[in-house]
């Protein structure tokens, strides 16, 4: 059995990339978007403003903004505006509050935004009616389903877990089941739908749910549609890189994008040519940015 689904993921990964990776097509391919964002990213980490910025200005003429988790690209580029001393209109600020959840707090707070927005009286005024309409414009109420079936997808795996499989994989399938329900009626639950921390000061990710969900829908529903949502840039690459390579590392095989921190054996060439097809970063990426940003921090 385990063989047959390896020959199914396999025959799946490798005819879904020409779908997916090419550009051009008439419907939003956000792949090539984020492999930009990585690059104004590096740029901006050691200090290339202008180019990191030109990136930026070029991508969010073509897409649509996604300020993906980590990385925050929309954010950088507001802050890139200030240091090269860019016009910033009334719009941008406004779109960026309703659209994104940019907050008050952040512009007044952030050492580079700071600069431009501490004496912008006129925002302070008109702030609180731009931030209610970006709460109005979110599901809380999905955002709290979320959290409570994140707490019962930890329930028996934070005690007695051997002792209550059966009950932990009832509810594994449970959350399976809703999460099917949400991607068709809500899309990917992004902070652009369910909010991010600003609303209530609580991270919510979505990964342990997924992690948890059973080889056969992982295989005929959750990895084909989460590849169709980053394609849309609604859901993060790295989520379906772990889900991918789990199913692998599970399954006695070798991870196939190199995304979780045990080795891999193949060339690092060939594993940047995987992971770009779904639009991560190259390997070792995400250990250079976190050393230059915290170098004081183990990674």
């Amino acid at each position: 059995m385990r063989n047959i689904i390896i020959i199914v993921l396999c025959f799946f990964t490798f005819s879904c990339k020409s779908t997916y990776t090419r550009i051009g097509s008439k419907e939003a391919n956000y792949i090539p978007y984020y492999l930009k964002v990585y690059e104004a990213d590096s740029l901006y980490i050691v200090k290339d403003y202008k180019r990191s910025y030109k990136i930026l200005d070029s991508l969010f003429k073509k897409f649509e903004p996604v300020n993906a988790h980590i990385y925050y690209e929309v954010i950088n580029y507001m802050k890139l505006k200030v240091i090269l001393n860019k016009r910033i209109s009334r719009k941008e600020t406004e779109n960026w509050i309703l659209n994104y959840g940019v907050t008050l707090s952040r512009l007044e707070n952030d050492s580079i935004l700071n600069l431009y927005y501490s004496k912008d009286e006129k925002l302070k005024k008109d702030y609180p009616k731009l931030r209610e309409k970006f709460i109005s414009s979110i599901h809380l109420d999905l955002r709290e389903e979320i959290v409570k079936m994140i707490e019962q997808d930890q329930f028996y795996r934070k005690k007695d877990y051997q002792e209550n499989i059966d009950k932990q994989e009832e509810i594994d399938a449970k959350n399976a089941k809703r999460y099917i329900e949400i991607f068709n009626q809500y899309g990917y639950p992004s902070a652009r739908v369910i909010g991010d921390y600003s609303i209530d000061k609580r991270m919510i990710s979505e990964d342990a749910i997924l992690l948890h969900t059973n080889d056969e829908e992982r295989i005929n529903y959750f990895l084909p549609k989460i590849l169709e949502f980053i394609n849309k840039g609604e859901a993060r690459p790295m989520i379906y890189a772990n889900m991918y390579d789990q199913f692998y590392l599970y399954n006695g095989e070798k991870q196939y994008y190199g995304s979780y921190n045990s080795e891999v054996d193949i060339s690092v060439m060939e594993l940047n040519r995987r992971r770009k097809t779904i639009g991560l970063p190259n390997y070792g990426y995400e250990k250079w940015r976190f050393k230059k940003l915290y170098p004081n921090e183990e990674f």
